[in-house]
């Protein structure tokens, strides 16, 4: 007889295990059964077990030598066997569940022991009387009280009295025993990716953390940080350090399924879930998957109910760092500098929009350019910005902006303080440092039609940044704690791209706070309050517009950097706006100063009167004639509610 094999090379558990629970089965049989069925007669035969082990003997030695090699080797099966403890009662029962699952010789043996009855799974009381046969007297109350059940890596299914119910276990953790990989839905591995691209802040602590979840010091990790920053490349980057791999998961499934903890310890795998948290919410974890590390993805809300976790917080990259990163990606050191000061985002992000702006350009047969560059951030990493807010993709240059003097002067400055954002704070006094953001918030106000929007855009478009109006109606929820939880994600998405948040008819959200003390009233107060906090706290570019400055709530304005009027334009102004309009179809700067001279109407109202005049025109290359631009002028006062110049009226067809 030759000596029992010491290494994973020479055995494999799941063949043992498989050959195993069949011999056992065909013993049993033959020992209790009459007249041996074909099936068990067929199980029966030693040599699968003898060839499994790699060594010849008699049932009892190979019985022993089966229970010894399912603890050998570095494989998920072995792993769990040694995690649990398990006695070798435990380890039959495991390997005879298993077994069920694939072999379907091994269901009609188990059939044909429990006939009548055609259960193709060991019942309770089979499987009690397997173990007292093969090991020592157990009762069914014992076999349910060891450790594999209470663990549940067993469980009992059925409803019928408690000895007939069926010992099974989960497939998809006997699949990942078998060494089939993961069989759970919605479980995915992380790809792993290298951390350059990860701040220099962040990675400095990686050995540490990684040293914290490996030695068990740390029952976790909590890693922060907007969209988009790298966090599931940190979980990644961990996983791999200590030897495991990052497996991305439900709460849910972490949480409730026992399966899946007894996968996550015996296949090495490094749990990472990423639930959706809202400010004032909390998360927690389980019982379940105690003994397996866990890391928990959390953006700027939410916290996370468990001793022993570390947290992580992925700052944004440095001006410096992002300056380099698109200089490796573009080899033109102006344009990355440019590129790095006029967009706040992530290194993994910087890749991603450097890839598709190649392409784009590739496409085109152009060189690389800020254009674009600037239309590949519209489409990169903002999917999930859009279910809160809409795209305005348009560029407005500053020939097509036409504003007053003191409004242009301000809204030129603002798109400063912008693009210097992060440099303006350095070399100032240590009372500032104290309080830095990055951020830039500016108010619009004037009257509807004055141009807010539109210079909106052309803010973005001086940035070269998205720019995203805030879909209020898919923002705001009935349900008390929704919305702020809706608008944190949105401030989250938006600072993780760096796009401009507008946030049009800003008073709806941003209004004056009351005394009054009915429920709606001092719920709208709190999530006033949450607003004022968050907006404050964001690091991107904001911008709201009202039509009254008194409606927007006084607590707010020293947390503005800009308000900007826009009032009616003047003679002068709309002159501008109907040149701006018409275009090469203009009647003559005459006619339009004329007009203007008379018609004291904001850019809105013009566009649409000249699109209205154009409608009617029946020409789409001529100039407009003065006619058909006064009657959809007089189209424009009526919807108004209004009269009409009596000057314009005198125009004649």
């Amino acid at each position: 007889m030759t000596a029992l094999p010491k290494t994973a090379d020479a055995i494999n558990p799941v063949q043992v295990a498989a050959a195993w629970a069949r011999a056992a089965v065909g013993r049993f049989g033959f020992a209790t059964l009459s007249e041996p069925t074909a099936a068990i007669t067929a199980l029966a035969d030693l040599k699968p077990l003898a060839h499994a082990l790699h060594r010849h003997g008699e049932w009892k030695d190979l019985h022993a030598a089966a229970a010894e090699c399912l603890t050998l080797g570095e494989t998920p099966f072995a792993r769990l066997i040694r995690d649990l403890q398990a006695s070798a009662p435990e380890r039959f029962l495991l390997a005879l569940a298993g077994g069920i699952e694939s072999d379907h010789l091994l269901t009609c043996a188990l059939a044909d022991l429990q006939a009548p009855e055609r259960n193709s799974r060991a019942s309770v009381h089979l499987a009690a009387a397997m173990v007292s046969h093969l090991f020592a007297s157990t009762s069914v109350g014992e076999l349910l009280a060891l450790p594999i059940f209470i663990k549940r890596a067993l469980e009992t299914r059925g409803d019928g009295p408690l000895p007939l119910r069926d010992v099974f276990i989960d497939q998809r953790l006997w699949a990942v025993l078998s060494g089939r990989g993961a069989g759970w839905p919605g479980v995915e591995a992380l790809t792993y990716a290298a951390i350059d691209l990860i701040p220099t802040l962040v990675r400095v602590h990686l050995p540490a953390a990684a040293e914290l979840l490996g030695n068990g010091l740390a029952r976790g990790l909590v890693i922060r940080g907007v969209p988009h920053s790298g966090r599931g490349r940190v979980a990644a980057h961990l996983a791999q350090a200590i030897n495991r791999t990052a497996m991305q998961v439900n709460v849910e499934t972490w949480r409730d399924d026992a399966a899946f903890a007894h996968a996550c310890r015996a296949a090495r795998w490094l749990p990472v879930l990423r639930p959706s948290m809202g400010a004032g919410e909390s998360l927690r974890l389980s019982a379940a998957g105690r003994g397996s590390p866990v890391i928990v993805i959390l953006g700027k809300d939410g916290a996370v109910e468990d001793a022993d976790l570390v947290e992580l917080e992925l700052p944004p990259p440095t001006l410096d760092e992002r300056a380099r990163w698109w200089q490796e990606r573009t080899n033109d050191a102006e344009l990355s500098v440019q590129l790095a000061e006029g967009a706040a985002i992530s290194g993994p992000l910087i890749d991603q929009v450097a890839i598709s702006a190649r392409w784009l350009a590739k496409n085109r047969g152009e060189p690389l350019a800020r254009h674009h560059i600037a239309a590949a951030r519209r489409t990169c990493g903002a999917d999930a910005l859009r279910l809160l807010a809409q795209p305005v993709d348009r560029v407005v240059p500053r020939s097509a902006l036409v504003l007053s003097t003191v409004a242009q002067r301000d809204l030129d400055d603002f798109v400063t303080r912008c693009r210097r954002r992060e440099a303006l704070w350095l070399g100032l006094g240590e009372t500032l440092a104290c309080t830095i953001n990055h951020g830039a918030r500016a108010l619009f106000v004037g009257d509807s039609g004055t141009g807010k929007t539109l210079a909106a855009s052309y803010v973005a478009t001086c940035l070269g940044a998205p720019l995203y109006r805030v879909d209020l109606a898919s923002v705001m929820n009935k349900y008390v704690g929704e919305s702020e939880k809706n608008l944190g994600r949105l401030l989250d998405l938006a600072a993780a791209v760096d796009v401009v948040l507008l946030f049009d008819e800003a008073d709806a959200v941003f209004g004056s706070r009351n005394e009054g003390s009915e429920t709606g009233e001092r719920y709208a107060n709190m999530l006033t309050n949450f607003l004022l906090t968050r907006i404050e706290q964001h690091p991107g570019i904001v911008i709201l517009t009202a039509n009254s400055r008194s409606r927007i709530d006084q607590a707010f304005t020293r947390r503005l950097d800009t308000i900007i009027e826009f009032p009616l334009p003047g003679p002068s102004e709309r002159f501008a706006l109907w040149r701006a309009h018409l275009g090469q179809r203009s009647p003559g700067d005459e006619a339009c100063r004329w007009i203007a001279g008379h018609c004291d109407l904001p850019g809105g109202i013009v566009r649409n009167a000249v699109l209205s005049a154009a409608a009617g025109s029946g020409a789409d290359d001529q100039p407009l004639s003065l006619p058909h631009l006064v009657r959809a002028i007089e189209r424009e006062y009526r919807k108004m509610g209004r009269t009409m110049p009596a000057a314009l009226a005198t125009v004649q067809e």
